[in-house]
Formats: C-alpha cells, structure tokens, sequence
C-alpha cells in the first residue's frame, strides 16, 4: 500500500504553526531568563555566606592570637581560598548576566512578530518589540549606558574581589617583609584597584562582544544608522535560529534589508 502524499499547509496554516511555535519559545525564553537569575543570586549568596563565615572565624583566631602567628596562618590560607571563590563566582554570574541580555532580546524579537499581525492594535504592546541592547534594557526601565555596569550583581561582586584581594596581599606584605602600615595600607589599597580596574575590563569585554556577535532584526530608531554602518565596515555576524545569514557574494545582509525579505515572503 502507497502512502497518500501530504498537501502542503496553506498560508493560514503555516502562520498559525508560526504562531505556536514562538509562543512556545516565548514561555522557554522567559523560563531560562528566570533560571539565569536564580543562578546568579544564589552564587552570589554562597559566595557571601563563605566570605562571612571566614571573618568570623578570623575574629575567633584573633581573639586566641590578636596579630600573632597563627593569625597570618590563617589568615593567609583561608583568604585565597575564599578569593579564588569570588574569582568563579564573578565569572559565572557574569555569563548569566550576558545570557539574561540575550533572552531579553529574544523576547524581544518574538514580541515585535506580535506586533506585525495587526500593526493597528501594536499600541496595546506596552513592551518595545526591539531586538537589540537598547530595546531590552528600555523594557527594565534602563538605559544602554556605561554606568548601568556599576549597578549589576557582577560589578557588586568585582568590589568584594578587591577589597578582599587587596586585604589578602597587604597582609601578605606584612608577613613576608613586615612593611610599616603606610606601605602596607598604599600595597593593599594598589592591588584592589587593579584588581578591581580587571573585573571592570573584562565584564564590559564581555558586554560589547555579546554586542557585536548577536546582531539586531530590528533595532532602536538611534541604533538603526549605527547597525547598519557595522554591517558594512564588517563581515556580518548577524544570528537568526542559530545560523549565519550570508548573501550569493558571502556579504552579510543588514538588518533593514532582511527585514524588507522577511514581510515580503510574510
């Protein structure tokens, strides 16, 4: 017995398969994002709590030996253990960071398609359907700015990373040299800034890779001309469902035109 062909799906069909598969990965993007920032508060809350209980238990030491020997034993043993901690956990949580971002933009995207099926009734989305940086942070109430890195849960941790760097080597300094406490305090205070000045560099690294690898559809009305002169000086890198976009003479398409294929072929 023949197996009967398979019609194809009318127009219809394959926009209503369309629309049940983003509402699908909609609620996915949104559990991820969820998971994401669980992750990272309760990396955070291990890393505290450890960072905790160690004072507490140099206090004890010190109470048993104030400044002596086995203080800096301690002291020294326990404190870069702790460090390296806070080294992994800045690393991790600033992935989750990124990845919160990337979600964000994704929903993004999904939401601006929702916007296309009545553009009469898009006002009722009171969530901008811009899929680049801008739009998602625009959502949280933020802007795409330098100092919005001082407010995130990495850059609360990188402080800790130096305080806690720069105590370990003055106290490091004191024992190997016995430094006097100006050039104890000036050794501490110098490495926790460096310290501190790398976990900045490399979080913003981070940020502006994520960037430039993950192109925009439909970006911000500032961002469209800035995009759009990215694609040109460059190689394109814009990511759709996981594949790169290229053109017949492997130029990467902008934005604006993949969006014009993507309503025509609508």
């Amino acid at each position: 017995m023949s197996a009967e062909p398979i019609s194809p799906a009318s127009q219809p069909e394959r926009r209503q398969e369309l629309l049940q598969a983003l509402t699908t990965e909609h609620f996915t993007l949104q559990t991820a994002r969820a998971v994401a920032v669980n992750e990272g508060n309760g990396r955070t809350a291990l890393y505290v709590g450890a960072l905790s209980s160690t004072l507490v238990a140099l206090a004890l030491v010190a109470q048993r030996s104030p400044l002596g020997e086995v203080f800096f034993v301690v002291a020294l043993t326990v404190l870069p253990a702790v460090f390296f901690l806070g080294l992994v956990t800045f690393v991790r949580i600033l992935q989750s960071s990124v990845e919160d971002i990337i979600y964000a933009r994704a929903i993004n995207r999904i939401r601006h398609y929702y916007t296309e099926l009545d553009p009469a009734k898009a006002h009722y989305f009171l969530l901008s359907g811009r899929d680049d940086v801008r739009g998602a942070l625009g959502n949280m109430c933020l802007r795409d700015s330098w100092t919005q890195f001082l407010f995130t849960l990495p850059s609360a941790v990188a402080l800790i990373n130096g305080l806690l760097g720069g105590v370990t080597v003055a106290l490091a300094v004191t024992t190997a040299v016995g430094a006097p406490l100006p050039a104890t305090v000036l050794a501490g205070m110098g490495s926790g800034t460096v310290i501190l000045a790398v976990h900045v560099a490399y979080q913003v690294r981070q940020f502006t890779r994520m960037k430039t690898t993950v192109g925009a559809l439909f970006p911000s009305p500032g961002d469209a001309q800035e995009e759009s002169g990215a694609a040109r000086r460059a190689p394109s890198r814009l990511t759709l469902t996981g594949t790169r976009l290229e053109g017949a003479t492997g130029g990467g398409l902008r934005p604006a035109e993949l969006a014009q294929l993507m309503s025509r072929g609508a």
